[in-house]
């Protein structure tokens, strides 16, 4: 048997844009999917049953034994295990599974291009080259870029996604691969032979920086991350606090922290702290709910016990 890409989505109060992302990527023949329900609140797991029951569809809870030749597994996991611990319970599923030789971690509430799987695959073929992102555009203008690769400044203890709010050009002309430190964790690709060597992500991180600590860490162990110009996704937007501002404040600032103290010296680590709590007084705007929490995720990064 060829070898292909598990495909793993994450579900969390979002059934609906889970059944389309999932009917978006169900065409690559090369791909199966795999997706865990983060113990959704909602009626999530009746809505991805019921959209998917045609595609034949397997549901499990976590633990149980279950046929790896299936097209489509939906995993309970019985509790919220945040990004890095939902992705990683997903990833051990298939460690030992010869004919899996990449997995593609997609956000459930983006819709793939037909092509995007192949360009993905491409840029990570040969070399040494483990990584691979995607171009990520509006879900609802889709013309307009959310992402193409990040920079991160160290000093500042925050990342900016690269041509945001900029127009696309098919042609890829307008991308800064200068300036690109790591890939989106929306749509990332990473070959399954490198995680022996670089491990999986470190759930120190609930939310937040994980993508990047991972692809750091492959970066030291000798290995790249790329940008795949032609592969694209239609991205909505994170929904895990975008009705509780105050906590990204609280996930963003911890995990910039904790990443700080795992790859930079004293020197930025302090600039970092003073630096990312003036950014936090901006981005808040002084909100008392915000800022409070911003610096509770802030002091907690300092003072977490690493991984």
């Amino acid at each position: 048997m060829s070898t292909y890409t598990q495909i793993l989505i994450l579900n969390w109060n979002g059934g609906a844009d889970t059944v389309a992302c999932v009917k978006s990527v169900l065409q690559y023949p090369d791909a199966r999917i795999t997706i865990l329900d983060n113990d959704s609140a909602d009626d999530s797991v009746a809505v991805i049953k019921e959209g998917l029951r045609d595609d034949g569809l397997l549901t499990v809870n976590v633990g149980e034994p279950f046929s790896k030749e299936a097209k489509v597994v939906l995993l309970l996991s019985g509790k919220n295990l945040g990004f890095a611990g939902g992705n990683n319970l997903l990833m051990q599923q298939y460690m030992e599974d010869e004919n899996v030789d990449s997995f593609w971690l997609l956000n459930n509430d983006a819709v793939a291009e037909p092509a995007t799987l192949h360009a993905m695959k491409k840029v990570v073929t040969g070399g040494n080259t483990a990584f691979a992102g995607s171009v990520i555009l509006d879900f609802y203008k889709r013309d307009i870029v959310q992402c193409a690769g990040l920079h991160y400044y160290k000093y500042f203890g925050v990342s900016k996604m690269l041509l945001k709010n900029e127009r696309w050009l098919t042609s890829g002309d307008n991308i800064p691969y200068g300036r690109m430190d790591f890939q989106h964790g929306a749509s990332l690709l990473v070959k399954k032979e490198i995680l022996r060597s670089i491990g999986l992500m470190d759930e120190t991180f609930f939310l937040y920086f994980e993508e990047h600590d991972w692809q750091e860490r492959a970066a030291t162990a000798g290995y790249k991350n790329k940008l795949a110009a032609d592969a694209v996704v239609y991205h909505k937007g994170s929904v895990s606090t975008s009705s509780k501002k105050h906590l990204f404040f609280y996930y963003y600032n911890r995990s910039s922290m904790i990443f700080a103290r795992k790859h930079n010296d004293f020197f930025v680590r302090l600039c970092s702290v003073f630096l990312l709590s003036g950014v936090t007084l901006a981005r808040t705007k002084l909100n008392f709910k915000s800022l409070v929490w911003g610096f509770k995720g802030l002091a907690e990064g300092l003072t977490k016990k690493l991984a």
